[in-house]
This record gives structure tokens, C-alpha cells and sequence, in this order.
């Protein structure tokens, strides 16, 4: 006899079949099958995960590798915001290394396939891509002749070296086997995955709170399909959460907990993640605030706030101070794309204050909504319409973004309501630096809306606000962390079967 939980059970993998089923019929091909039959796979041991034996760690990993791998395939070349750019930046680091093809005044050197699959390739995703990417995975033909690539120009401060580790160990290793061009590219974006999925486990594992909040964002479509790519913001939100997790590591702990250990992953994730963005500073910051009487000693305490300064300060100065001082003095003609002109300066909105509201309101007003969706990933790839989801589709992603702020008998502990404020500035900070800098390095003074801000911006920010606003008031007796981890990975099964079934027509 069913009872109440095996009959929700069942209807909704009744329903998500007939889902599979009506998008099967709508493009009958073999890619969609496959991976419709996959997800149905992932979404039969999802709802059944009372019955698998292993820990909430081991599914969090395990769970997080499927659908950046699937991300990786569903995406082909190039359909990533601006990975072209970071996929030649990557190259021309390597060309700078020991062994590499080296670098000319006017360029970089590049393999003739490898430029080849650029060119030739629509980053806009089609049947037709699909049909070349399962040619081009299988081909056993590469030219390895090396040609200049002067299409894009780069330099240290502007690429986040950082943030692209995983990606140009990737390049390297398909470079050096000599793999063809498709599978040279597929390897970059796997080297990001590794250090993706590393952080975010590590996150999620080490975090004693706000789990809830690590499997929240690292789940969302917009950061798999990021994870799962050449772009610097996979790097960015994976350091982001394992700051988050120190974080709460920090505030969390019992007495005397903070030893050197601590310390140290403090002092390394904040070099790494600090001069990436400047904007993500505010984060950083919030250790600033956790007691002295957490760590063994208030001499350790004060060393540790101290040395975290240094530190900050250190690799911001060292990785981007040319880029800030470039930005905030540019003048004359700029340009943007095929586009040329004069941007915003500091000056054009400190001393128009009547302007610059007009403006600031008048953007919140046409694109609020934009911002919020694509924070979510409403609109992925190079916001190709026919892939943008009906907003009903995100409306679970906010459900389970609720139950991240709400308490629970498994994650019940809270901030002082001044600490809590200051995690609530700290992605102020963060949401007004990505205003400024894209309103001074994107928008033209002839332009009355602020240009260029996209909700992927907010992501490593995102966790700080949201343990920012948890509440008390409002209680969960389930296990919210499960629940949330659990939903967003539903709700993805869902969602990749209408993306890919678009996708491949």
C-alpha cells in the first residue's frame, strides 16, 4: 500500500517522464535521448536518496561532477559569454611560459586548428554545432601549424590568473598530447571543472553552517554553465565559497578552534580571490570581525587581522593596480565591441548627482528583472533567445533560495544582528562595484542606461548576503541543506531537458 511520501514520489517522476517524453517528440534526436535518459537517471536516484548508503558529502560531490560534465558537453565551443576571450587568454599565457610558442609585439601564437575551430564555429548553440562536435571529439586530424592570433590583446592585470589555473593546466595538457582542436578545448574546460568542483567540495565540507547556501549557488544554472567553461568567474565563485565557509568556520567554531591551519587557507584564498575582483573585497573583510576570543590566543587574533590586511592589500596592489588606475583615468574615444565612443568617468557622475540618480533609477527600472533571472541563469550562453526559460521555470530556484534563509533543527545557529548587517554591506559593496566599474568601463556619456552589468556578477557575493538575512522567525523542521541540495538538482533536471532539446534543433 503507498503511502503519502511514495505517491509524491511517483507523480513526480510520472511527470517528469511525460516531460522528457513531450521534448523527445519535439526533436527526436540521439543527443536528446541520451541525456534525457541520464537525467531521468540522476532524477529516479534523486527522489529514491533515502535508499543510497553514502554520505551527504559523497552526493554533494558526486551530484556537482554530473551536472558540470553534462554543462561542459551541452555547451558547445565558444557558446560561453566571452570564452573566446578567455580561451586565447589562456593561450597566451601559455605562450609566455618556458616551452611555449612565445609572443610578438602585435600577437601570440596559436596552432591553425585551434584558430580554425574559432572561426569556423557559431557560439551561437545549433543542431549543427552538435553535429560538428561529435565529428571534431572522434577526428583523429589536427594541424599543428602555428599561425600569429592578433584579434584580442591582453595583459596581466585584466585576466585573473588566479581564477584560470584549472583551465590552462587543461590547454597544456591537450597542447602537449597534440590532441585535436575539439578535444584540447573539452580538456581546458574539465582542468576548470577540477578546480571547481575541489572548491566547492571543500566548501561545502568544510563549512560548519550555511551548507545549505554552498549547494544553493554552487547548483544554479548559471554557475554550472560558468564552472563548466574557459571563463575566470568559475575560479572566482569557487574561491568565493571557500571564503564563505572559512567565514563561517570563523564566526562558528568553538573557543580556541583557529589555529594555524586556519589561518593560512585564510590568508590564501583571500590572495587569490582579493585581486581577481576588487569588488569582492567587502568579503574578505568580514574576518575583520571575528572575535579574538575564537583563536588559541589574542596574540594569534591580532596577527591574523593584521597579516589578512597585508595580505589583501599585497595582491591587490601586485595584480591590479594598473587596471584600476587605466579604468579610472581613461579618456577620449573607448570602445566596445564594434562599437566606439567616450564612457561615463568618475567625474561625469560625482559632480551630476541630479544625472546619475535619474540614470541609476531608470536602469533598475528596465533591467531589475534581467539582473535577478540571470543571477538565477534564466538566459544562458551569449543570451541566445531561444534558449531563455519561462520565468515560471525559475521560480523554484527561488523557493529553494528562501528555505536557505529560513532556520532548522540542522542548521539553527545565527548572526549578532551587527554582524549581520555588515554580511549584508559587504554584497552592497560588492553590487555597487559592479555598477561603477561597468557605468565607467562600459556605458557611453551618450547612453541613459547603465550597460554591461549581468546577475553573474553578484554570485560569489551571493552567499554573504543570503546567511546575512537568515532568520529565526521563520523555522524548517526537515533538513534544509538536503532539501535544497536535492531540489536545485531536480529543478536542473528540468531545465537541461529543455535547454538540450532546444539547443540540438
Amino acid at each position: 500500500m503507498l503511502n503519502c511520501k511514495s505517491l509524491v514520489r511517483f507523480a513526480g517522476c510520472f511527470c517528469f517522464i511525460l516531460f522528457c517524453l513531450y521534448w523527445f517528440m519535439l526533436n527526436p534526436r540521439l543527443i536528446v535521448l541520451v541525456t534525457e535518459a541520464a537525467l531521468c537517471l540522476v532524477f529516479l536516484l534523486i527522489v529514491a536518496n533515502d535508499s543510497i548508503r553514502i554520505s551527504d558529502n559523497a552526493k554533494y560531490l558526486l551530484l556537482l561532477l554530473f551536472f558540470c560534465l553534462l554543462m561542459c558537453f551541452v555547451f558547445t565551443p565558444f557558446s560561453v559569454p566571452d570564452e573566446a576571450h578567455h580561451f586565447f587568454s589562456s593561450y597566451w599565457l601559455l605562450d609566455m611560459l618556458p616551452g611555449g610558442h612565445g609572443v610578438a609585439s602585435d600577437g601570440f601564437y596559436v596552432r591553425s586548428s585551434d584558430y580554425d575551430l574559432y572561426r569556423n564555429t557559431d557560439p551561437y548553440i545549433s543542431g549543427v554545432n552538435y553535429n560538428d562536435l561529435i565529428k571534431g571529439l572522434f577526428s583523429t586530424t589536427s594541424n599543428l601549424k602555428i599561425e600569429k592570433f592578433s584579434e584580442i590583446s591582453y595583459t596581466f592585470g585584466s585576466e585573473n590568473i588566479p581564477a584560470k589555473i584549472g583551465s590552462l593546466v587543461g590547454l597544456f595538457l591537450g597542447l602537449s598530447l597534440n590532441l585535436n582542436s575539439y578535444l584540447t578545448f573539452y580538456l581546458g574546460r574539465i582542468g576548470s571543472i577540477v578546480v571547481f568542483v575541489a572548491c566547492s567540495f571543500f566548501a561545502f565540507k568544510t563549512a560548519p553552517k550555511g551548507k545549505s547556501i554552498i549547494a544553493f549557488v554552487s547548483f544554479l544554472p548559471m554557475t554550472l554553465h560558468l564552472a563548466a567553461s574557459y571563463s575566470y568567474d568559475s575560479g572566482i565563485i569557487g574561491y568565493s565559497l571557500i571564503v564563505f565557509s572559512l567565514l563561517m568556520k570563523g564566526f562558528f567554531s568553538s573557543d580556541g578552534h583557529l589555529d594555524s591551519r586556519f589561518i593560512a587557507l585564510v590568508f590564501l584564498f583571500s590572495a587569490l580571490l582579493a585581486p581577481c575582483k576588487v569588488i569582492y573585497s567587502g568579503i574578505i573583510c568580514l574576518f575583520l570581525l571575528i572575535p579574538l576570543s575564537k583563536f588559541k590566543s589574542k596574540r594569534d587574533g591580532k596577527f591574523f587581522k593584521i597579516g589578512l590586511v597585508f595580505v589583501m592589500l599585497t595582491s591587490v596592489i601586485l595584480f591590479r593596480t594598473a587596471s584600476i588606475a587605466n579604468l579610472t583615468a581613461q579618456s577620449g574615444q573607448s570602445v566596445r565591441g564594434l562599437e566606439t565612443g567616450t564612457f561615463y568617468n568618475l567625474s561625469d557622475i560625482i559632480f551630476h548627482p541630479r544625472h546619475s540618480f535619474k540614470m541609476l533609477m531608470a536602469t533598475f527600472d528596465s533591467l531589475g528583472d534581467f539582473y535577478w533571472l540571470t543571477t538565477l541563469g534564466y538566459s544562458l550562453g551569449w543570451f541566445q533567445k531561444s534558449l531563455i526559460m519561462p520565468t515560471f521555470l525559475m521560480l523554484p530556484y527561488l523557493f529553494f533560495g528562501f528555505m536557505c534563509l529560513v532556520g532548522s533543527a540542522s542548521d539553527d545557529r545565527y548572526l549578532a544582528p551587527k554582524v549581520a548587517v555588515a554580511f549584508v554591506v559587504a554584497f552592497l559593496v560588492a553590487f555597487a562595484g559592479a555598477f561603477v566599474s561597468m557605468w565607467i568601463g562600459w556605458t557611453f556619456n551618450t547612453e541613459e542606461l547603465i550597460m554591461g552589468v549581468q546577475g553573474r556578477y553578484f554570485l560569489p557575493a551571493l552567499p554573504v548576503l543570503m546567511f546575512g538575512l537568515r532568520t529565526a522567525k521563520v523555522r524548517c523542521e526537515a533538513n534544509v541543506c538536503n532539501l535544497v541540495l536535492y531540489g536545485t538538482c531536480l529543478a536542473n533536471c528540468i531545465y537541461i531537458v529543455r535547454l538540450i532539446s532546444i539547443a540540438a534543433l
